[in-house]
C-alpha cells in the first residue's frame, strides 16, 4: 500500500509518499479519506514527545472495512469513520482498533462523515464536557471561521449564546456573522480585547475558546470576566508561555487544556458523541464546509495552506474518492 511518511522531522516536503507493507490489526480498512488538521502538523514538525521517526501520518478518515477479526463486531463493506486512537491514515489501507471505529449513517456520504468527524467531535467534547456553558451570556472563540471555531461557533449559537468570534480578514467576518455570530477583527493590528470588552459593558466573557496559543493567550486572559473559563485546547502560534498562577486568582479564572482521546475514553462514549455529531448535520445546525480537496501525493500543498491559516473549513485527502 501507499503511506505519507516522515523520516525527519521539518517542514512540508518531509511528507513523503512511500510504498509500504499493508496494515495488520483488528479492522483493516481501504481508506476513501484523510483529513488535514493542525496537530499533524505538530507532529511533522516533532513538536511531541512520543513522536518518533518515521512516523505514519494523519489522526482521521472513513473508508470502507476490507478485513475484519470475527469476534470485532465489523464487516466486510461497513462504511466507517475513525479518529482519536488512530495514527497513519494518510494511507491507501488503515488498521483501526474495532472499540474507535463509527459507523456512518447511510444519509452522510464518506466524505462528509470525513470532514466532520475530528472538527466535530472535538468541538462537541469542548461545549458539552469541558466548558462550564451559560444559560445566557457571552463567549469568544478563537480562529472562529476555522475547523473546529467553525463548528463551535455554530454550536454555540444555536444554544442561544453571544457568540464573539476572532477573524483575520473580512471574508472570515462575514461568514461568522452569517451564521449569527458577531466577528472580531485582529488583522489590522485593531485592538480587539478592547472591543469584546466595549460590547460586553467592561465585563468580558464567561467562556474563552482558544486554540491559537502563544499569540492570544495573554489576552484570552485579559477578556475573561471574572469566574470565567479559559479553554485552550490548541496552539497553532506556539505554545503560550508558562502561567503565573496569580494571574489566574485576579478573576478566579479557571484554566483548561483539554485532550480529546481523554474525553472518549471508552466505545460507548465515542458512539454517544458521534450520535450528536450526525445529528447536528442532519437537522442543519451545523453546516459542513470544505476549503479544498487534495490528492494524497499533494499533502505538502495542503499542510501549507492550512499553516498560512487563510483556509474557511476542511481540508481533506482524497484517497480513493470512488469508494462510497
Amino acid at each position: 500500500m501507499q503511506a505519507i511518511i516522515v523520516e525527519q522531522f521539518g517542514g512540508p516536503e518531509q511528507l513523503q509518499l512511500q510504498e509500504v507493507a499493508a496494515p495488520t490489526g483488528e479492522v483493516i480498512v481501504d481508506a476513501a479519506w484523510a483529513g488535514v488538521n493542525f496537530v499533524d502538523i505538530y507532529q511533522r514538525e516533532g513538536r511531541y514527545p512520543g513522536v518518533k521517526q518515521p512516523w505514519p501520518m494523519g489522526i482521521e478518515g472513513t473508508g470502507i472495512v476490507a478485513r475484519a477479526a470475527a469476534n470485532s463486531g465489523w464487516r466486510i463493506g461497513d462504511r466507517v469513520a475513525y479518529t482519536t486512537g488512530v495514527q497513519g491514515t494518510y494511507a491507501t489501507q488503515v488498521a483501526v482498533p474495532a472499540a474507535h471505529l463509527v459507523r456512518i449513517p447511510d444519509a452522510v456520504s464518506l466524505r462528509d462523515a470525513c470532514a466532520a468527524i475530528e472538527h466535530g467531535l472535538t468541538a462537541i467534547m469542548l461545549a458539552d464536557d469541558v466548558a462550564r456553558l451559560p444559560i445566557s451570556g457571552a463567549v469568544l472563540v478563537h480562529a472562529a471561521a476555522g475547523g473546529v471555531g467553525g463548528w463551535l461557533v455554530q454550536l454555540l449559537v444555536a444554544r442561544g449564546l453571544t457568540v464573539f468570534g476572532t477573524a483575520s480578514s473580512a471574508g472570515k467576518a462575514a461568514w461568522l456573522g452569517s451564521v449569527g455570530a458577531v466577528p472580531v477583527l485582529y488583522a489590522d493590528g485593531s485592538d480587539w480585547v478592547a472591543q469584546v470588552m466595549d460590547k460586553t459593558q467592561g465585563r468580558g466573557v464567561d467562556v474563552v475558546f482558544d486554540s491559537v496559543g502563544k499569540n492570544t493567550f495573554t489576552q484570552s486572559l485579559a477578556v475573561v470576566a471574572a469566574r470565567g473559563h479559559v479553554i485552550l485546547f490548541g496552539a497553532a502560534s506556539g505554545q503560550p508561555d508558562p502561567v503565573d498562577v496569580l494571574q489566574l486568582m485576579k478573576k478566579s479564572i479557571t484554566l483548561t487544556r483539554p485532550v480529546l482521546p481523554h474525553y472518549l475514553h471508552s466505545s460507548a462514549v465515542l458512539q454517544e458523541h458521534a450520535s450528536k455529531l450526525y445529528d447536528y448535520l442532519s437537522t442543519g445546525i451545523v453546516k459542513l464546509r470544505i476549503h479544498a480537496e487534495y490528492a494524497l501525493a499533494d499533502v505538502a500543498q495542503a499542510h501549507a495552506a492550512l499553516a498560512e491559516r487563510g483556509t474557511q473549513g476542511k481540508l481533506l485527502l482524497a484517497i480513493n474518492s470512488t469508494l462510497v
